[in-house]
Parts: C-alpha cells; structure tokens; sequence
C-alpha cells in the first residue's frame, strides 16, 4: 500500500505544484506538446503535460487560437491510463492506472453540461471501459450496466440501434438473470419500435421465457398491443393465446380485428377455421371464396377442396362436386378431389332411394367406384381411404341377377343421369358396367 502512495506521488509531481506550466512552456505549447506525445504513444511524458492541461485548462483555454477542447484532453487521459494500466504486471499499479481513468470520468460528469458535451456518449464510453475492466475493477461490469441504463432512459432509439441492438441485450439478459421482469418489459417495449427484425425476435423469444402463464401474458402483450394498435404479430400471438385456453369470444374478435386491418389470405382463413370449429359451414365457405380470389396454386386448390368438402357435409351436392372438379383443375397431383365427388355420389344415392334402393339406385355406385380408381390413380397416399370407401360401396353395386334383369352387360357404358332416374339428372356422366 505504501508503494501505491509513493507511486501516485510520484505521478503528480509531474504537473508540478499546483497550477505551475511545466518547464516553463505556454499553455499552447503545452496543448501542442500533449497532442504530439499522445499521437505518438509516449504516454508518460503525454502525462505530464496532460495532467497540468485538465487541472489549469479544463474547459477552456483564452490563448488558444480556435476550437479549444477540454473534454477531448480528459478523453485522451483516460485512453493513456487505460493503456498503461493493461501493460502494467503489478495488480496494485493496474489499478493505480484504472483508478485515475475513473477520476477523468467524474471530474468529466462534474465539470460540463449536456451543451457542452455530448453526455450520452460519455456515458456510453465509460459502460465499455468498465465492462472492459471489469475483471480489475471491483463492481465494474454492474456500474455498466448502470451506464448503459442512464443512456437507454436518455436516448432509446439510439441505445437500441447502438451495437446493433447489442447493449439493449445485455441489459435484458442482466435484469432477467436478476429477476428484475418489470425492466425487462419497460426496456423491450420502449426500444421494440426502434428495433430491427434479429432484435424483435429476442424480444419474442424474451417474453416467451419470462412469461409463461397464459393469461399473464394475454394481459402483457395486450398492454403492448395497445402502445401499438397496428402490430399484427402481437395480436396474432393474443389470438393463439385465447384459442390456448378456450375463450372462443375473444379469440373470434382478435381474428376479426386481424382481418380488418389486413385480410390476407391467412387472416381470412383463420376466419373460416372459426368458423369450421364453430359448426357454422356457410359462413366458413364465404371467408374461403375470399380467400380463394387471393391465392394461386396448391394453395388455391386447397381452399377449393375445403369449400366443396363444407358443401359436401352440408348436403350442398352439386356444389360440393362442382368445387371438387375446380380443386381437381388447379392441382392435377391430388387424388382428395376425386375423393369427395366419389362421397357427393355416394351421397346422391342416399338421398334419392331413400328406404327403397333398387337397381337403378346401385348402378350409381359404379360411377362412386370410378371415381375412386381415378383418385388412387392420380395419387398414392389416398390409398387407405379408398380402399375403406371401397369397402363400403362395392359390395352393395348391382349383382349379376340384378344386372341381368336390367339387360346391363359388364363393359357396356351407361349414363347416369334422368334416364336412369330423375334425381340424378344432375349428374349426368357416364360409367362402365362392371
């Protein structure tokens, strides 16, 4: 310790007593003498002159013939103490160093206003020394984390893009390891509108962490949604959230609010799953026409297949079959097209025989099998329900006694439609007998 006090002595002798000018120099000379050292890297002999500057000449210097910067003098101190504090061995004198660059910032903080100096930045760069030092500095990387919050509460826009989002994360990982929530949101909902896409998504991921309860965080991020009325991701997430613990209401109003403020294709459909959930078909199909107008491709087919697939439960036959042909047109790959029209027919039976099938009534169901071959054939993985529907419709097509009565040879075709009976005129094509 006595070493210590010796060698800080020792630094100060080298501004002389006092106010007294080093070697007799000008205070220009000395500016002059300063600057050239520092740039040259001789910062103990930058040290003599320097420290004289910012005890005589902190502010302002009369004789200086322009732009006379204090706080750039106590910048280049605190970078000459810190760069002879890292290459000293001797822990004490490290700190001596580390010591003397932390008296530059306070004499900085005490000395000039926000007009005259830019404070956030001097409050930015002594967050970097000390977290920098904090392995020397006892306290230091939380007296950052101190710093970098004096400068988020004073600028958050420029806080958050500093580093590219880096030290608004480190104060949220700092207070989150801390427990400290309340923090953790004020920062993420001041810095979210300022922040870029990487950032929001750690913003995401933060909440997720800390919040897990369902309806906690309903109540979150409906405060957050109500500083940004316009953020479809937040109202997106409250939607999942209602649907997670059965409030079907306010779900409903959320989608609702979705799809008034942009009715995407997926916002229009995640009305019609209400819509599905909630048994109401028709309505289901008109949110899907809309979205069918906006789509292209499978998507569209997709969207076509379900409307004729509500037609079909709703016993809207030729609607249903009609659709399902559109679904078949826009995805030549698919076999579920064909599927549906194959049940539509089925269907069609059902409802025109009633309690009285006769032969007539059966020989629909070849067409049902037809429909079936031309679905497995267009794709594989319908398989198992054509084979379960299969199962279902060919034992009950006419039988060999019934096709002879009827004078219907195996190969012939025949039309199903008002010949064979008034019901099914709609249908109108033709199958094989079998």
């Amino acid at each position: 310790m006595a070493r210590i006090s010796i060698f800080v002595i020792t630094l100060l002798i080298g501004a002389g007593t006092l106010n007294a000018q080093p070697f007799g120099y000008t205070p220009i000379q000395i500016q002059s003498l300063f600057s050239e050292e520092y740039r040259n890297d001789q910062y103990e002999q930058a040290l003599i002159y320097g420290r004289w500057l910012i005890d005589a000449h902190p502010k302002e210097m009369e004789e200086y013939p322009g732009n006379y910067r204090g706080d750039r003098n106590f910048n280049r101190m605190i970078d000459i103490y810190e760069n002879m504090a890292d290459k000293q061995d001797d822990p004490s004198l490290r700190e001596a160093y580390l010591d003397s660059a932390m008296q530059m910032y306070d004499r900085v903080f005490g000395l000039f206003n926000e007009d005259e100096i830019d404070i956030y930045r001097w409050h930015f760069n002594r967050g970097r020394f000390l977290q920098g030092q904090a392995d020397y500095i006892s306290g230091g990387f939380q007296m950052a984390i101190e710093d970098y919050q004096t400068m988020f509460d004073m600028d958050p826009q420029r806080a958050t893009e500093a580093g590219n989002g880096y030290y608004v994360q480190l104060l949220i990982n700092q207070y989150s390891r801390q427990g400290m929530n309340d923090k953790v949101f004020s920062i993420i909902n001041n810095a979210e509108p300022y922040a870029n896409q990487e950032l929001r998504n750690f913003f995401a991921e933060t909440r997720n962490e800390l919040v897990t309860d369902p309806e906690e965080r309903i109540e979150l991020l409906t405060s957050d949604l109500e500083d940004d009325p316009d953020n479809l991701s937040l109202m997106e997430e409250i939607y999942e959230l209602y649907q997670a613990i059965g409030d079907r209401q306010n779900a409903r109003s959320m989608a609702e609010a979705m799809y008034e403020k942009d009715p995407t294709p997926e916002n229009i459909l995640r009305l019609a799953d209400k819509a599905e959930n909630e048994g109401d078909r028709e309505l289901a199909n008109r949110y899907l026409a809309e979205a069918h107008e906006k789509q292209s491709g499978s998507e569209k087919a997709a969207t076509s297949l379900r409307i004729a697939e509500n037609h079909l439960s709703l016993r809207n036959l030729q609607n249903a079959r009609d659709y399902a042909r559109r679904a078949a047109n826009e995805n030549p790959n698919s076999g579920e097209p064909f599927v549906v029209i194959a049940q539509v027919y089925g269907q069609a039976v059902s409802r025109c025989a009633g309690s009285e099938m006769s032969r007539r009534d059966k020989a629909v169901y070849w067409l049902v099998l037809d429909y079936l071959d031309r679905a497995r054939e267009r794709n594989s993985n319908v398989a198992s329900t054509v084979n379960r529907l299969y199962r279902t419709y060919e034992p009950v097509t006419p039988s060999a006694e019934e096709k002879f009565y009827q004078n219907w040879s195996a190969g012939d075709n025949l039309m199903i439609n008002g010949t064979l009976k008034e019901c099914y005129s709609w249908i109108a094509e033709e199958t094989t007998i079998r």
